[in-house]
């Protein structure tokens, strides 16, 4: 089996979850801000965290089917059963580029200094358990768009990682369209954006 498939593979179940889990996060996570008076535009970092948190509560309910959490419960990492590819869920970098700097922590560091996912062989019995990808999120008025990387170098900011632009997630439309890039973000998606959307409620106030 070629990398490129098994990858596919591997995040057609994230692929049909979010579409369920990613509404769900967001009206838990605004309702609680909302209770704690911490309104999101005003707190925006504070409403990343909480969202991936409250996402991360969301699989441990409904698990992803072929993936595990890992155990640290201050960020969203899963690992993939069968391959060993890793995922960890960011937000979108606000400044340059998509996926944030590494920033001083040593594993993120290492992370983002991977060989090419690309141009590796599979081989053993998890082939892909030295590759890790970003899925990174953005939303806005409830409309979510999710798209994964692999980041290339640690960047720094103001400017986020360089990395390569792997896929766009056609959230709850299957993946036997997918196109994959292969190349670095600076180069569009093969899959539009527009093709990626989740439609949520735009109030942004739980009563």
């Amino acid at each position: 089996m070629e990398k490129l498939e098994l990858i596919r593979q591997n995040l057609t179940p994230i692929n049909d979850a979010l579409p369920t889990l990613l509404p769900q996060a967001r009206l838990r996570s605004l309702s609680a801000m909302n209770t704690l008076g911490t309104p999101r535009i005003k707190y925006p970092k504070l409403y990343a965290d909480n969202f991936n948190a409250t996402l991360r509560a969301e699989i441990a309910d409904e698990p992803i089917d072929g993936w595990q959490l890992t155990k640290s419960t201050s960020c969203l990492h899963l690992r993939n059963i069968g391959s060993g590819l890793r995922l960890r869920f960011l937000k979108k970098f606000k400044f340059e580029g998509s996926v944030p700097p590494a920033g001083p922590n040593l594993r993120r560091r290492e992370a983002w200094v991977q060989p090419a996912m690309l141009d590796q062989e599979l081989s053993g019995k998890k082939p892909l358990s030295d590759s890790e990808i970003v899925l990174v999120w953005t939303e806005a008025n409830g409309i979510f768009h999710c798209s994964a990387y692999q980041p290339t170098g640690t960047g720094r900011f103001p400017k986020g990682a360089p990395c390569i632009a792997l896929m766009v997630l056609q959230m709850g439309e299957g993946f036997n369209g997918m196109a994959f890039n292969g190349d670095d973000e600076g180069n569009e998606l093969l899959v539009p954006r527009s093709n990626t959307i989740v439609q949520e409620e735009r109030e942004e106030t739980i009563r």
